[in-house]
């Protein structure tokens, strides 16, 4: 632990007269995966999930994790100085927060680092015990490290019309045809949006495909603001320095200004006037629905990322012993050999017990895969259109117990049902999770949970949303045509292992109601399969997929 940072921010918290303060894992365009350098959360406690804040006290320092990370949270905290709290499926970042908070409390947050529709959530739970937020307007953690910074130059390309399918200027009209005769003005802070209205990219923040930028579209065209030096765009298209972005905000005057609340940071959205009509933006919608030319490309990309997890089959079926690590170094470099130009997320390789950490990260040298373990493998990588791909797999080397066949055969049953289930064109995502859902509290051994959502949204961004595969109340939209997600299944016992199979579909519209299409054909683990836990219906899914997988 940082006691020096400990201390600044004690400091920080009484010369603001504040009792807490949020720590964030995100940046300011609010990104899922932050670099850790530029990670204010992972700077004070060490943990390096993807998501996950900090309540930092004067008392203590509360480090929120979701289902996925509770065992990694473990592994990489002061338990010193740091309480994980270990929020389930069922409950909210907010609720979970909101208990440690009292009444009276004055909290700070910082503004760039929290969203509009946080901020409002947050002030309304505040508010009813008489608590206040203060908006903060520079990170303490940042301003502790002198707002250090990674040097990134951004090596932006153009995505082929081949791939893209629209150019720029016909989605802009696009935007405008739905927009009608109405004048409007849209706030654009999310970079994948902006990607996939430029038709731009770069692979130079880690694990992105996206550039830093703001945009502000209206009946007249799109200005992009950004530093970076961004190719011709298109003829509606205009680039713009970052600095002016602020600036052309607050000189909005009695306009219908649409914004996306979820991906707007609450320093952005103050910057607007009230004398404009603050209106929720669906432009995110455009980019989640794929066209017949991203759809094509998404295949070919999953058929090279498949060629790449053949090196996994090939090694834990061999008599040789290689260490996680071993086995994650052959798998990116495989990537790379069958066309990755980048990584989508760093490669999960979790062997034996380590299976069961959900988002397990730095494969071990000294963890060697023996007789009987299983090898978890979740990966994913860009190629030339910027679009991620998502897989998941879990091997065994050696021959498995009856526990470890169950186990993995409820998943699979799990995934069979839900990608094969006959869906109506008024079914949700909803109904995709609580099919595999329920498959697996009928069929899983005692012990192992099901402790994540059974999918996501898939595109620019490996996480995209919309839509969420989930059983709460955000899965509970209506399955569109040509949206790209996954199905991942999975089970877990701690001290056990774990086991997930996922796959990315996209969903299509029949006579007969919506089907899902899967991107990948690996096989599934045969020596893992207990044919006589399926029905009749599933050993035909079953076989079928096996037979059109890419191992014969």
């Amino acid at each position: 632990m940082n006691i020096e940072l400990i201390e600044y921010l004690k400091n920080f918290l009484s010369k603001n007269d504040l009792d807490g303060i949020i720590i964030n894992s995100t940046n300011e365009f609010l990104m899922e995966y932050n670099m850790l350098e530029l990670n204010s959360r992972y700077h004070l406690t060490g943990f390096s999930g993807s998501t996950g804040d900090v309540l930092f006290t004067n008392e203590k320092i509360y480090q929120f994790v979701d289902t996925r990370y509770h065992e990694q949270a473990d592994n990489e905290v002061d338990h010193e100085y740091v309480e994980v709290i270990k929020r389930p499926m069922t409950q909210s970042y907010l609720a979970a927060l909101n208990l440690y908070i009292p009444a009276y409390y004055k909290l700070g947050i910082v503004a760039k680092k929290t969203s509009k529709e946080f901020y409002d959530k947050l002030s309304a739970v505040l508010k009813e015990k008489n608590s206040s937020i203060k908006l903060l307007d520079a990170d303490p953690v940042a301003e502790f490290n002198n707002n250090s910074s990674v040097d990134i130059k951004y090596n932006i390309f153009d995505v082929s019309i081949d791939i893209a399918g629209v150019t720029p200027d016909e989605k802009f009209m696009t935007i405008k045809e739905y927009a009608g005769d109405n004048d409007f003005t849209i706030i654009v802070t999310s970079l994948e949006d902006i990607a996939y209205l430029t038709n731009k990219r770069s692979y130079d923040f880690k694990y992105s495909a996206v550039f830093p930028a703001k945009a502000i579209i209206t009946n007249n065209g799109v200005r992009i603001f950004s530093d970076c030096k961004i190719p011709y765009i298109g003829e509606h298209f205009k680039v713009c320095p970052f600095n002016e972005f602020e600036t052309e905000v607050r000189a909005l005057e009695k306009k219908d200004v649409y914004v996306n609340d979820s991906q707007m940071s609450i320093f952005d959205y103050n910057l607007i006037k009230k004398s404009n009509k603050i209106l929720l933006s669906h432009l995110c919608l455009f980019k989640t629905v794929k066209n017949e030319k991203e759809i094509e490309h998404m295949k070919e990309c999953f058929k090279r990322s498949d060629e790449a997890l053949k090196v996994i089959y090939e090694m834990i079926n061999s008599d040789t012993i290689y260490s996680e690590y071993d086995y994650a170094e052959a798998l990116k470099k495989s990537l790379k050999e069958n066309g990755a130009l980048s990584l989508s997320f760093a490669p999960i390789v979790a062997a034996g017990s380590n299976s069961s950490i959900v988002h397990y990260k730095d494969s071990s040298k000294e963890k060697l895969v023996k007789e009987g373990d299983f090898l978890l493998v979740d990966y994913g990588g860009y190629y030339e259109g910027g679009i991620a791909t998502d897989t998941t797999r879990t091997f065994l080397k050696g021959t498995p117990t009856q526990e470890q066949k169950t186990a993995y055969t409820s998943v699979l049953k799990a995934f069979l049902s839900a990608y094969n289930n006959k869906y109506g064109k008024k079914s949700s995502y909803f109904d995709i999770d609580k099919i595999a859902r329920d498959t697996i509290k009928k069929y899983a051994p005692l012990g192992c949970e099901f402790s994540h959502s059974t999918g996501h949204g898939v595109g620019i961004s490996v996480h995209e949303i919309p839509p969420v595969v989930t059983s709460n109340n955000s899965g509970k939209t209506k399955i569109i045509e040509n949206t790209t997600f996954s199905i991942e299944p999975g089970v877990y016992k701690e001290g056990w292992g774990g086991i997930r199979l996922e796959n990315t579909v996209y969903a299509s519209y029949t006579q007969d109601g919506v089907q899902m299409n899967s991107f990948s054909h690996f096989p599934f683990e045969t020596k893992l399969t207990d044919l006589s836990m399926m029905t009749d219906a599933e050993k035909y899914y079953y076989m079928k997929w096996q037979a059109a997988s890419c191992i014969q």
